[in-house]
């Protein structure tokens, strides 16, 4: 029986998600990608630096290297300010270069799956696309969900690129504050920067359980 295109397209997009995150776990490369080693990559270029620094985290994503590591490089190097900057910007491309290629090769076969043989998940799908925005925004928000999980996740959803780009761009700007601040103060854990980045982090963890009760309906009162 003939492998039809779409069949092929989806496993080569798990082969390359595989391959790239067993680079990082089976070989040398992993030692390389820690932020004090990126970080002194980066200064080496001297004004090209920021330059650098997008193009690393543009390609990052694609690879499914761990953001948060660039980000907190990010940090060290370029201190609070412009280390948000650049890595919103970065992380943004690197996220939709990883959402394009999930999109490209692997949403026509996942539609052809859904379509009559799992409606729920059919169903969800099309709620995604009808809120794409909101959602995107509120699973960035997040930084407990994988970075580039999301990414190949919502490129094989419905969801428009659009919203999945500004919803992107604008949801990881908490989360990108608080791990290059952390970067930032990462030479003074003692500082109060260093808490004040670690206690950001944990409060957008929180995020769900914060919905969660605002969300809940308020129990009418007995009079």
């Amino acid at each position: 029986m003939a492998i039809s295109s779409q069949t092929l397209k989806f496993a080569g997009l798990l082969i390359f998600i595989a391959v790239a995150v067993l680079l990082f776990q089976v070989t040398d490369l992993g030692r390389y990608v820690r932020p004090e080693v990126i970080r002194t990559a980066i200064q080496s270029v001297g004004p090209l630096a920021p330059f650098l620094y997008l193009l690393i985290y543009s390609i990052a994503p694609v690879l499914s290297v761990p953001g948060w590591i660039i980000s907190v490089a990010g940090g060290l190097a370029f201190g609070a300010l412009w280390g948000t900057i650049l890595t919103v910007i970065g992380a943004t491309i690197g996220a939709t270069a990883a959402f394009f290629s999930a999109r490209y090769l692997g949403r026509a076969f996942v539609d052809r799956v859904l379509k009559g043989k799992f409606q729920a998940l059919a169903t969800m799908d099309d709620q995604a696309a009808a809120h794409g925005f909101q959602v995107i925004f509120f699973l960035r928000l997040i930084p407990l969900i994988p970075f580039n999980v999301l990414n190949y996740v919502a490129g094989l959803s419905k969801v428009g690129a659009r919203d999945y780009i500004i919803g992107t761009f604008v949801g990881i700007v908490p989360g990108t504050f608080a791990y290059v601040y952390l970067g930032s103060a990462l030479t003074h854990i003692y500082s109060w920067q260093f808490a004040a980045a670690i206690g950001l982090l944990i409060l957008l963890t929180l995020i769900p359980m914060f919905y969660k009760r605002w969300k809940r309906p308020s129990r009418p009162r007995v009079p």
